[in-house]
């Protein structure tokens, strides 16, 4: 029995090295911390300058854009530059907009913003961004350059990216012409 007390001592100590080792093996790696997603629409997922180019389709003919969105915790503000023969008229001054947190048109909220005016560059018009899916939809008609003119955009935000097309509705008949825009922070 006394031979048998070192070997038992032996495999005992053995045992407990094993049952000391492995749970310091097992150990999970901690996961790297993510950023939270956004619950909701801030003007500060879209601030930035958004940069890039449009080209029409049908006349051939293309500018630049460049969007600068400058964000608060109350207000979201951007500044359309557009280059090049936007609806076959001249270039339009950069347009400004500042909307207000709160709810309806000309307003921002969780869900996104939307706009709704008029002016010489877009005519009668409304924009509805949808944070949820990243879609921006707009129309616009009675361009002050352009009278029976109309238009309609369908586009997305991601990350870094905005593309849309625009459907123009010519006047008299003229049937339609097609804009592309891509855009990057």
């Amino acid at each position: 029995m006394r031979r048998l007390r070192p070997v038992l001592v032996v495999l005992l100590l053995l045992l407990a090295a094993v049952l000391v080792a492995a749970p310091a093996g097992a150990r999970k790696k901690p996961k790297p911390k993510h950023k939270p997603v956004p619950v909701g629409f801030t003007p500060a997922l879209l601030a930035g300058t958004w940069n890039g180019t449009w080209n029409n389709t049908r006349f051939n003919t293309n500018g630049t854009l460049t969007l600068t969105v400058a964000a608060t915790a109350t207000t979201l503000g951007w500044t359309a530059t557009i280059s090049g023969n936007t609806f076959g008229c001249a270039p339009p001054a950069p347009q400004t907009f500042t909307l207000p947190k709160g709810t309806g048109p000309n307003h921002w909220n969780a869900a996104g913003f939307s706009i709704a005016g008029s002016n010489a560059a877009f005519g009668d018009f409304a924009a509805t961004y949808v944070y949820k899916g990243g879609t921006l939809t707009a129309s616009g008609k009675n361009l002050a350059c352009a009278p029976g003119l109309s238009f309609t955009v369908a586009g997305h935000f991601a990350a870094k990216t905005f593309t849309a097309t625009a459907t123009i509705t010519l006047p008299n008949g003229g049937g339609t012409a097609i804009t592309n825009v891509s855009l990057t922070r």
